[in-house]
């Protein structure tokens, strides 16, 4: 009976051993000593990947753009960034796409890639000033990553009224983007007022950029906002605007889109 009382103990105390050692290997498989929470940066690596699954989309088409448009469009940037070494720091080279669609939408991702329409420039940017204007504003996100946080679950494709819904901004947000923007044409010596014409036409055109927009009536405000800005902080004008008329360049790029 004693011997029998032994071999149970033997036996309990091996299986208690055993446990603690094999909840000492779970431990130590499961340590979260080399956790690190998500950061901002890393959301902003996660919309980067957008671009990828957007042009991979079938519905979506790049215009193909030539030397001379590219570097047109990049002169366009480096200017803008140039004369706003303060706000632009990032040092990146910006990248543009013109994406093939009848519908005026545009949208930026970090690291200054910048999509357009041909809809968009062949309809509604009838000058130079509108197309700074556009170009400033996808900038201004960009390089300071004012983007929402989105997850998505990748399935390899993105269509543009998914990307545009993940990356749209409420209508304070895209007022304080509207003010930068507009100091940094006035330091690029674009007459800043163009602005308000810009959002004056997505107003009186609101329906056709709904796919822009998402709630149409945002416009409105946004308009309402900006004009009451531009108000409240007007001076005198110092000389006369660099860019009275558009460049050759400038209807050289909008012309062949019309084609």
């Amino acid at each position: 009976m004693k011997i029998l009382a032994l071999c149970f103990f033997i036996l309990l105390t091996s299986c208690s051993t055993f446990n603690k050692d094999r909840e000492k290997k779970e431990s130590a498989k499961v340590s979260l000593e080399g956790y690190r929470p998500l950061t901002s940066l890393d959301y902003i690596d996660h919309i980067k990947a957008f671009e990828a699954f957007y042009l991979d989309s079938k519905e979506v088409k790049v215009y193909p753009l030539t030397a001379k448009e590219k570097n047109y469009l990049t002169e366009i940037a480096s200017e803008l960034v140039k004369n706003n070494e303060l706000f632009f720091k990032s040092k990146v080279q910006p990248s543009f796409r013109v994406v093939k669609s009848p519908v005026p939408f545009h949208f930026s991702l970090p690291g200054l890639r910048i999509f357009l329409s041909s809809g968009l420039i062949a309809k509604y940017i009838k000058s130079e000033k509108l197309l700074y204007s556009v170009i400033a504003y996808e900038l201004i996100r960009s390089e300071k990553n004012i983007y929402k946080k989105a997850q998505i679950v990748p399935t390899g494709f993105m269509s543009t009224s998914r990307a545009l819904s993940l990356l749209r901004l409420n209508t304070n947000e895209k007022v304080e983007v509207h003010k930068w923007a507009f100091y940094t044409l006035k330091r690029v010596g674009v007459d800043p007022d163009i602005y308000l014409s810009w959002l004056q036409i997505q107003n009186r055109n609101s329906v056709d950029f709904s796919l822009q927009l998402g709630d149409i009536s945002s416009i409105s405000r946004e308009e309402s906002l900006f004009k009451a800005f531009i108000v409240e902080n007007a001076k005198k004008k110092n000389g006369q605007a660099k860019y009275e008329r558009s460049s050759k360049d400038f209807y050289a790029f909008v012309n062949r889109l019309k084609r």
